[in-house]
């Protein structure tokens, strides 16, 4: 998982803990309440139920298959970086969240939901690859470098193993920060009466 590190702007950056997970939860529906596709996938209820959402991947399938960081500030975590590790897949954990998300989207709308994450399936590499599920920080303390410390924090683990790292971005506008990180666009991928993802992905050491 990698120590915490200090690093100069007061932000550090560690492996979370199962203590952490509403703290996980919280503050990626507060950086994702506006997002496009977090919108689409919940037209009404949105804050609510992003933060179970986040709550439910972070838990059961990130943590006990994956990675995940947070960033802390004076005490208080203000950003979250959920990771899928290569060729570890979180089917056991999605399974055991299946019940939560049946509740959580309604009967109705999970058919659509799920139609459009089988649509950015068909662009995941098939080869093995770290996959960045989300990285969020907290709306009241952006600028302080805690998305930047999460992700290079990520980068450099991807980078000592020489794997490659794969993620999906809802905006546009995020598409130069990652791009500074080395990553480029591999596809755009519409969802169904939703907004366009663009998959990007980053080879080991890129830059």
């Amino acid at each position: 998982m990698g120590r915490a590190r200090e690093r100069r702007d007061g932000v550090a950056i560690r492996a979370a803990g199962r203590r952490d997970m509403a703290a996980v939860s919280g503050v990626l529906a507060r950086a994702f309440v506006e997002d496009p596709f977090v919108a689409w996938m919940f037209p009404q209820g949105r804050a609510r139920r992003a933060r179970r959402l986040y709550a439910i991947e972070a838990g059961f399938e990130y943590l006990p298959y994956g990675r995940v960081d947070v960033a802390v500030l004076e005490g208080r975590v203000v950003g979250a970086a959920l990771w899928g590790r290569p060729g570890l897949s979180t089917g056991p954990g999605a399974l055991r969240s299946l019940p939560h998300l049946v509740e959580l989207f309604g009967i109705d709308r999970l058919p659509v939901v799920f139609q459009g994450l089988a649509r950015l399936a068909e662009h995941t590499p098939r080869t093995p690859h770290w996959y960045l599920a989300e990285l969020g920080t907290d709306p009241d303390v952006r600028g302080v470098g805690a998305g930047s410390g999460l992700l290079r924090h990520g980068l450099e683990w991807a980078d000592a193993h020489g794997t490659p790292v794969f993620l999906e971005s809802s905006s546009a506008t995020n598409l130069p920060f990652y791009e500074r990180f080395g990553f480029r666009v591999l596809a755009e991928v519409p969802m169904p009466h939703g907004p366009v993802l663009h998959t990007m992905l980053r080879e080991p050491g890129a830059s």
